[in-house]
C-alpha cells in the first residue's frame, strides 16, 4: 500500500484561520471516526467552528476537523453527495481519489464477483465496488482506513477493510478469495508525482504477481504514465475523461476483457481507447493497433491549411495518442503536427451530437494579432464566447477580456499553429 502516510498532512493557514503557519495535521489525533464526530464535522463545515458547538475537542483536533471541513466542496465534487453530508478526506488523498462517475463506470466490469481493492485510500473506488458486490479494501495507512470506513457509511455501502502492506504480505494471503483486483498505486511517493510505472508503489513486479493470482484486474494510472512495449501488450489501455478533463488511464487485463460491454467495442489487450462520460452517457473511440506510446502529438502529415471546419478531439483522444486515428475516422487532417486541431471541408462523417469532438464552421482565418482580432470581431458585432488555444502562447482569459466589448453576437475563436505561423480562426458557435 502507500508507504508514506496519507493520514499526515501539512496545513498552510492564513492569519484568519488562527493557526501557526506550517502546523502539522496528524489525522490520527482524531481517534475513532464515530457518527457523533461525523455530525460535528458537518456542523463545522457549515460554520459552527466554536468548540462549545462541536463537543469540546482539543485545539489540535479542531484544527484537523476545520481542515477537513474546508475540503468538503472539492470532496463532494469527487465523491458525490454523502448520506452523512460530509466526507472524511485529506488533501493528499483527494488528489488521487477517483471521480464518482468514473468509479461507478469501472465497477460495472466486475459483475457480482469478489473484488480486492488494493491501495483503497479514502474509498472512492471502494464505495462503487462495494455497491455492486462483495469487496475488500486494503491499505497500509490505518488512519486512511478509518476515513474509508466513514466514507463507506456516507456512500451507503459496506466492505471489509484490512490493514496490510502489499509489498510484504504474501500474495496468496493478500488476494484470498478475490477473483478480481482493482489497484490504485501510489503515484506520489516521496512527495513527487511519478509517471513511470516502475516508480509506483506497489512496483510493477508486485502488481504483476497480484494480477497473476487473480482472474483479471484493473490498474488505475495517471493519464501520462508510460509503459514499455511488453507491459503495454498485456493490457487494454483506456483513457477516461469526464467533466472536461482526462481523469485517468486505466489498464484492463484478464477476464475483465470478457465483459460484454468491453467485447462490444473490441477492447482487447495491446490496444488503446478513449472514453468520455457525459450526461449519464458513455462515448467510446477505440483506435487501431498502437505503434508507439500515447502522445498529444500526431505523426500524420499536416494539412497546413484551415478548411471549412475545425475539429477539436476530446482530451481523452489526445491523451491516448489516438488523434491520428480519429482524424482518419472522420476524414479530417491535422492543421499542424503539434497542434491538436483537425480540419475538414465537411463533417458528414462526424455524428452531429457526439461529445468526443467539438466542431465549428470557419468564418475567417487571420494572423494572431490582437489589433486584427479586435477589428474583425467589431466588424461582426461579435465577441468570442469560446476560445480554444493549441500550440500557441496565448492566454484565453486575457483574450476574452480584451475582446468581450467588441460586440454582442457570440462566436468562437480557435488559435493554433500552422507550421511556424500562429493563426486565429473566427468560427460559428461550436457544437
Amino acid at each position: 500500500m502507500r508507504r508514506s502516510r496519507i493520514g499526515v498532512g501539512v496545513l498552510e493557514p492564513t492569519r484568519r484561520s488562527g493557526f501557526v503557519t506550517g502546523t502539522i495535521l496528524r489525522h490520527a489525533i482524531l481517534g475513532e471516526i464515530t457518527r457523533d464526530m461525523t455530525d460535528d464535522l458537518a456542523k463545522i463545515a457549515v460554520g459552527a467552528t466554536h468548540q462549545s458547538y462541536v463537543g469540546g475537542y482539543s485545539s489540535a483536533q479542531l484544527a484537523v476537523l476545520k481542515d477537513i471541513a474546508s475540503l468538503q466542496v472539492k470532496a463532494t465534487r469527487t465523491f458525490g453527495k454523502s448520506r452523512s453530508e460530509v466526507w472524511w478526506v485529506t488533501r493528499r488523498g483527494l488528489q488521487q481519489s477517483t471521480l464518482a462517475a468514473v468509479a461507478d463506470f469501472k465497477a460495472t466490469w466486475f459483475g457480482d464477483e469478489v473484488v480486492l481493492d488494493v491501495c483503497c485510500g479514502l474509498g472512492s473506488d471502494l464505495i462503487a465496488l462495494a455497491k455492486r458486490g462483495p469487496t475488500t479494501g486494503v491499505d497500509l495507512d490505518e488512519d486512511v482506513l478509518a476515513f474509508a470506513a466513514g466514507n463507506l457509511r456516507g456512500g451507503g455501502a459496506s466492505a471489509e477493510l484490512r490493514h496490510a502492506d502489499v509489498m510484504t504480505t504474501p500474495v496468496d494471503q493478500l488476494v484470498g478469495e478475490a477473483r478480481f483486483v482493482h489497484v490504485d498505486p501510489d503515484r506520489r511517493v516521496d512527495g513527487k508525482r511519478h509517471t513511470r510505472c516502475d516508480d509506483l508503489v506497489p512496483d510493477w513486479d508486485r502488481l504483476d504477481a497480484i494480477l497473476r493470482r487473480c482472474r483479471g484486474g484493473v490498474i488505475k494510472m495517471a493519464p501520462a504514465t508510460s509503459l514499455n512495449p511488453e507491459q503495454a501488450d498485456s493490457f487494454h489501455r483506456m483513457w477516461i475523461g469526464a467533466g472536461g478533463s482526462v481523469r485517468e488511464q486505466t489498464l484492463l487485463q484478464g477476464d475483465v476483457l470478457d465483459h460484454p460491454w468491453i467485447r462490444r467495442f473490441n477492447l482487447i489487450a495491446g490496444t488503446r481507447s478513449a472514453v468520455c462520460l457525459r450526461g449519464g452517457t458513455t462515448h467510446v473511440f477505440a483506435g487501431a493497433e498502437p505503434s508507439s506510446e500515447p502522445s498529444a502529438e500526431t505523426t500524420a502529415p499536416s494539412r497546413r491549411q484551415v478548411g471549412e471546419f475545425l475539429i477539436d478531439p476530446d482530451a481523452a483522444i489526445r491523451a491516448a495518442g489516438l488523434t491520428e486515428a480519429f482524424a482518419e475516422h472522420v476524414h479530417a487532417a491535422p492543421v499542424d503536427q503539434f497542434n491538436g486541431f483537425l480540419t475538414a471541408d465537411d463533417v458528414e462523417h462526424l455524428p452531429s451530437e457526439w461529445p468526443m469532438a467539438t466542431t465549428a464552421r470557419v468564418l475567417e482565418v487571420i494572423g494572431c494579432d490582437q489589433r486584427k482580432l479586435r477589428r474583425c470581431f467589431r466588424a461582426r458585432n461579435a465577441y468570442p464566447e469560446v476560445i480554444k488555444v493549441r500550440g500557441a502562447d496565448q492566454d484565453p482569459a486575457v483574450l476574452h477580456k480584451t475582446l468581450r466589448s467588441c460586440g454582442d453576437h457570440p462566436l468562437g475563436l480557435w488559435i493554433g499553429r500552422n507550421g511556424k505561423q500562429v493563426f486565429a480562426a473566427i468560427t460559428e458557435r461550436s457544437r
